[in-house]
């Protein structure tokens, strides 16, 4: 099939052939033969489907030929219809649009997901920690063969570029949590940040840059984070060098490795029972072993290891640890009340 054009393109155009030859048939028999509608229709049925069940009437000279050439027409587009059925299956288009339709129909659905432009060698891994997480993602991409890769490893993916409006609003940006920009140009990265930022305020997004001068770009272009794949990584060897154990150990932590110990962070929400109180109050019973690493207020710096007397105001950050449940228990009495 010509490049860009639908899968169903042959079927399509045998099913009117078709209907073309059963309509110039009726017509031609109604003429030719002086039979009724029914009548015309039904000699050309059995006609184009050579079973010649009964004849209506006798035909005469001129309608023989014109039989003639409606069973040869028949003929020639039943095979051209069943060239198409069997092209369909065996280069399975039928099951490829099935799945089109089933992602479509998700991607209407999804809340609350990640939105990860670019599933090249930093884009994959960001997926597949999210998918350890538990955290829905949405990919897009522009080449059709790495958005197949992406759809086998059992992520959502588009297909388009990350740059333009309606493909970041056919991922739902609007739903999103968050959008990771992750492609290999810093250019590309930029206008995406931009994009993404005039959809949605408010959304978190990361953006990657392959150089230093393009780290201050993007925190001007909307970015909260910009992130250098070069210089993380030297940074992390460093450490794994130095403080190879307390690496080791926060790996475990922020990974989930740790059955018994998570690392989290939790916001206070408008309305939440929490506010107005101080950590040591919240912190009782149940919440008891949990420690609070850190907090961060809106606009200022973090605060490590707060005060017990410290009190809480809707927007507060707090970085705690604990075993998972506490940690959920926490989040709740965070969460605004409902």
């Amino acid at each position: 099939m010509r490049k860009g054009r639908s899968p169903y393109w042959h079927l399509r155009t045998a099913l009117l052939i078709f209907l073309g030859l059963v309509t110039v048939g009726t017509c031609g028999y109604m003429i030719i033969e002086r039979l009724s509608f029914w009548e015309a229709l039904y000699m050309t049925m059995i006609t184009v489907s050579t079973v010649g069940y009964r004849e209506i009437v006798l035909p005469s000279r001129a309608g023989e030929i014109f039989t003639m050439v409606i069973i040869v027409s028949g003929l020639a587009t039943v095979v051209y219809l069943t060239t198409a059925v069997v092209d369909i299956l065996i280069e399975g288009r039928l099951l490829d649009v099935m799945g089109r339709r089933r992602v479509l129909r998700e991607l209407q659905d999804i809340t609350g997901h990640y939105v990860i432009c670019g599933y090249g060698r930093v884009g994959r891994q960001v997926a597949k920690e999210c998918q350890a997480r538990g955290t829905p993602v949405v990919v897009i991409e522009k080449e059709p063969a790495v958005v197949e890769a992406c759809l086998g490893d059992g992520f959502l993916a588009v297909k388009g570029d990350a740059a333009e409006e309606p493909t970041l609003r056919k991922a739902g940006l609007e739903r999103a949590e968050g959008l990771v920009t992750a492609l290999s140009s810093d250019a590309d990265n930029l206008f995406v940040t931009m994009t993404a930022r005039m959809i949605r305020p408010d959304i978190f997004i990361v953006g990657r840059c392959n150089s230093d001068d393009t780290e201050s770009k993007l925190y001007r272009a909307g970015a909260d984070r910009a992130i250098s794949p070069h210089n993380v990584g030297g940074r992390r060897m460093a450490a794994l060098l130095l403080k190879p154990m307390v690496c080791d150990f926060l790996d475990v932590v922020t990974h989930g490795e740790l059955v018994e110990l998570t690392l989290e962070d939790l916001t206070v929400e408008r309305g939440a029972a929490v506010t107005g109180r101080s950590i040591r109050d919240i912190l009782v019973d149940d919440l008891k072993g949990i420690g609070v690493l850190g907090l961060k207020r809106p606009k200022r710096d973090f605060v490590v290891n707060p005060s017990g007397n410290t009190v809480l105001d809707e927007g507060d950050i707090l970085i705690v640890q604990g075993s998972p449940d506490q940690v959920q228990a926490l989040r709740k009495v965070m969460e605004a009340r409902r």
